[in-house]
């Protein structure tokens, strides 16, 4: 009789037992990718050496550098994970990726991210757009933890703006007026951003439609409208030169540190290179947050479908976005943290930086969103020739944005 109920035991025990997700529980080596480590004596390489330093030898992390081109950095995650679609425990796999925030929604919609617990990973405490943008588009499961965060800034020539004695600008409209008048009288372009026919353009457009009170979900709208086209008639006034049709952040960046513009909108990584060799600006120029809402930009941590160690890519993605790990970034690459509490700490953000991030909006999310920002670029780099246009063309980006937000 004993004999039979030891087996009858041990299936009801089975039966009763929680199941094992083995990949999600999964402990052992995993590979983080990341853009080039540009940082001042490599702070991300160092950054997983001591999580390596703390970690048992069998959750040791191999740290892989993408490409500088972030185009060429996607390219390169997207063909890795169509590759291994469907492997578990793949050598091949990278367990840990960061990606753009406007890459999650449509990485996560193809299948190549696990969702992640908001629990797990505190995301209240993080800046709330920068965790919108990492869900999905009804505010549903979350597919990765934001770790840095970027926002646009005016720069401009301090030197040329206390000659004039005038105060950088406010508004859009005070921008225009001193970039028209008081840039002619020094020799200089008036402005210049990024309006390249690439994803910078689509940031570049949003913020100025923003200054009019516009939103690019509602191109029909006047101010929408109206802002489209305070761009492009800054480029028939001439006060934003035709050379910046052809800008990326470089390009613009070569513009203003050559010297030869009075405003400039780039990221917060520019002001290094401004000060740096090379530069013919260093020491006469300033900065200031965006007159304007800017663009939310930055990079989240994402967990593969491929990892069979999905605990060390969890606790691995903890650790480097924990408080104080978000802190040694900040102060010693410059990256402005997604953790809230930090920006009350005293002199870790630039206050210019940190006003620009916290009135930061994000790019709607969007399964889609190659498709949208694709039609959009097409659309918007067109009317900066044709200012006559905006009425007609972004009427019809509204039908061509509703076809492609469908998928079609």
């Amino acid at each position: 009789m004993i004999r039979v109920l030891l087996p009858l035991v041990a299936l009801l025990a089975a039966c009763t037992a929680p199941v094992r997700d083995d990949e999600r529980d999964g402990v052992g080596p995993i590979t983080f990718v990341d853009g080039r480590d540009t940082t001042a004596n490599g702070q991300v390489h160092e950054l997983v050496d001591r999580w390596n330093e703390q970690a048992s030898r069998r959750e040791q992390v191999k740290f892989v550098e993408m490409p500088t081109s972030t185009d060429a950095h996607r390219a390169q995650l997207t063909a890795r994970a169509q590759d291994l679609e469907g492997v578990r425990d793949s050598p091949e796999c990278y367990d840990v990726m960061a990606v753009d925030m406007v890459w999650t929604v449509p990485f996560a919609a193809a299948g190549h991210l696990e969702p992640l617990d908001p629990g797990e990973f505190r995301v209240d405490r993080m800046l709330p757009e920068a965790a919108n943008a990492a869900r999905s588009p009804d505010g549903g499961k979350l597919w990765a933890i934001p770790w840095r965060a970027d926002a646009g800034l005016l720069y401009y020539r301090k030197d040329v703006l206390e000659q004039e004695r005038v105060e950088p600008p406010t508004s859009w409209e005070e921008l225009r007026r001193q970039a028209s008048e008081i840039a002619p009288r020094h020799g200089l372009h008036g402005f210049v951003g990024q309006f390249r026919r690439y994803e910078g353009l689509v940031v570049n457009m949003a913020e100025a439609v923003w200054a009019h009170g516009g939103d690019l979900e509602s191109l029909g709208a006047a101010e929408t409208k109206a802002g489209v086209r305070a761009v492009a008639d800054g480029f028939a006034q001439g006060w934003i030169p035709d050379e910046a049709r052809d800008h990326d952040e470089l390009g613009s960046l070569e513009a203003f540190g050559s010297g030869r513009a009075l405003f400039m909108r780039n990221w917060p990584f520019a002001g290094p290179v401004l000060n740096g060799d090379g530069s013919e600006v260093a020491g006469k120029w300033g900065m200031v947050a965006l007159p304007w809402p800017s663009a939310l930009g930055g990079w989240n941590l994402a967990v593969s479908r491929c990892s069979a160690n999905q605990k060390t890519a969890r606790e691995f993605i903890k650790f480097i976005t924990r408080d104080d790990n978000q802190r040694r970034m900040a102060e010693l690459a410059g990256w402005a943290p997604t953790s809230r509490a930090l920006y009350d700490e005293p002199g870790l953000v630039p206050r210019e930086l940190r006003d620009s991030l916290l009135a930061a909006r994000i790019r709607r999310p969007s399964p889609h969103y190659d498709e949208l920002t694709g039609v959009m670029q097409e659309s918007l780099h067109h009317v900066l020739d044709n200012p006559g246009s905006v009425g007609q063309s972004l009427d019809q980006l509204a039908d061509d944005l509703q076809r492609a937000a469908e998928g079609r």
